[in-house]
């Protein structure tokens, strides 16, 4: 009999109905009739005893069914009471929906609210005490140890002290771009495109920019030697895999002749390694696991691996630079908020961090392999784009003059998609095009989007020629 009931629950795990597996195909029913409005807000779910009953199967599955709904913040459960419906967004009614390859926002399916709301709630328990009083501008010790053990995994051996938590990688690219640097340079070199964002911090700080041109086969290294021998450059910023807007990584070849050049002429780097746990192949390795540590500051973040909101990420700052760095984060705010910085320490201490970054892995290198066939087939050698095989960004370049007027076309059509334009320096004559993020897109909508982009483009470059 025993023996029976295990062949039986075996059964039920295995993939059914086109690769999904029974609890899956519950838990799909019932999210249905929640976007359908069949299952109301506050409405009591059918207990598990009676749903596993009324569908012949067994009782984990539909537990398992649950927490799935209620990791995507469908339903919630209540002690001794059991499962309720959320207030959601009627999707499948709301037919004025657009197709977001715009927003960069990880779907809630994917992000982990509730687990680190528990380690928010177990911050406030072990860190009462310090949520009153200010904290170091470095940050936390506690939180710093984590994450030198943390970064160890990537092959970057630093020290707890050469850490500093700042209020997302922004504020660490803020304080870069208005600080003074140990050396005569004072003008920064930026890859184009670039990430925006840093080209504002620049502008705002009134700091001289230039720029080199990066493709999906990297830079010019005469060039980059050049920009280097004149001798005003501060830093170099780059990102070095996955980058904003357009995805490119580079090689660990190409790191290696980049890293040598900035040696010979003594420049630093900035490494925005913002995507670093997204990353596919553990042999690249960044900037800072590979070069001279004094002349590297390796940025991460966590907004966009695990929440957006929250808002927090750390620089490796080498030691001729570190007093200065932190002057300017003490001037900008006394310290960043002790609740946050405790509950990234429990998380990353546990298991939930990998895990969850694991599915998040997982669920970008499935979004990016639909976008690469998709692409392949609608562009083929028509139109260059380059899909990276995970990460959030792909790009697709457009004709000169024609990437605004794309944008304009789709958005009337329902879809949001950006313009890299303003990734480059003004006067910086280069290639056009879009930026496709896949956070917020299903399948479906991705492949519709990327046939009415080819649509289009043709269309705006015959209006172009006409």
């Amino acid at each position: 009999m025993k023996n029976t009931k295990l062949y039986r629950y075996r059964l039920e795990e295995k993939q059914v109905n086109k690769g999904m597996y029974k609890y899956q195909k519950l838990a799909e029913s019932i999210r249905e009739n929640i976007l359908k409005g069949v299952l109301k807000p506050g409405e009591k779910l059918a207990s598990i005893h009676s749903v596993a009953t009324e569908k012949s199967c067994n009782t984990d599955t539909v537990i398992k069914a649950y927490r799935l709904l209620e990791e995507e913040h469908l339903i919630y459960s209540a002690a001794r009471s059991g499962y309720y419906v959320v207030k959601v967004i009627n999707r499948l009614q709301d037919n004025n929906t657009a197709t977001d390859l715009s927003t960069v926002r990880p779907p809630d399916s994917i992000n982990p609210y509730k687990d680190f709301y528990h380690c928010m709630e177990k911050s406030i328990t072990i860190y009462k005490n310090s949520l009153l009083e200010y904290a170091p501008s470095q940050g936390m010790e506690e939180l710093r140890v984590v994450l030198a053990k943390h970064l160890m995994n990537f092959h970057i051996f630093t020290k707890p002290q050469d850490i500093c938590i700042t209020n997302g990688a922004q504020q660490a690219l803020y304080i870069l771009a208005a600080m003074t640097f140990p050396c005569r340079g004072k003008k920064v070199l930026v890859e184009q495109p670039t990430y925006s964002v840093m080209l504002q911090a620049l502008f705002c700080n009134k700091v001289p920019i230039a720029g080199i041109k990066r493709t999906g086969e990297g830079l010019d290294l005469e060039e980059l030697e050049a920009q280097f021998r004149t001798g005003d450059i501060k830093f170099f910023y780059t990102m070095p895999r996955f980058m904003n807007p357009t995805g490119f990584s580079y090689k660990r070849e190409e790191k290696l002749k980049i890293l040598k050049l900035a040696s010979r002429y003594d420049v630093y780097l900035v490494e925005d390694d913002y995507l670093a746990d997204l990353e596919t192949d553990e042999k690249e390795d960044s900037f800072y696991a590979i070069g001279e540590k004094d002349k590297i500051i390796h940025i991460r973040s966590f907004s966009k691996t695990l929440l957006p909101g929250l808002r927090l990420g750390m620089a490796i700052v080498p030691e001729a630079l570190k007093e200065e760095f932190l002057r300017y984060k003490q001037s900008m705010d006394l310290n960043t908020p002790i609740l946050t910085q405790g509950a990234l320490e429990i998380y990353l201490k546990s298991s939930m961090y990998k895990s969850h970054v694991a599915r998040t892995k997982k669920f970008y290198q499935k979004k990016m392999q639909v976008l690469k066939e998709i692409c392949h087939s609608t562009f083929g050698e028509e139109v260059y784009y380059h899909v990276p095989d995970s990460g959030i960004y792909a790009f697709v370049q457009t004709e000169k003059n024609t990437a605004e007027a794309v944008v304009n076309r789709l958005k009337k059509q329902g879809i949001l998609v950006n313009s890299i334009k303003n990734s480059y320096l003004p006067g910086f004559g280069e290639s056009e095009g879009i930026r496709l993020c896949v956070c917020n897109c299903e399948d479906k909508e991705l492949i519709r989007a990327v046939k009415l982009l080819k649509e289009g483009m043709d269309k705006c470059i015959k209006g172009a020629n006409a």
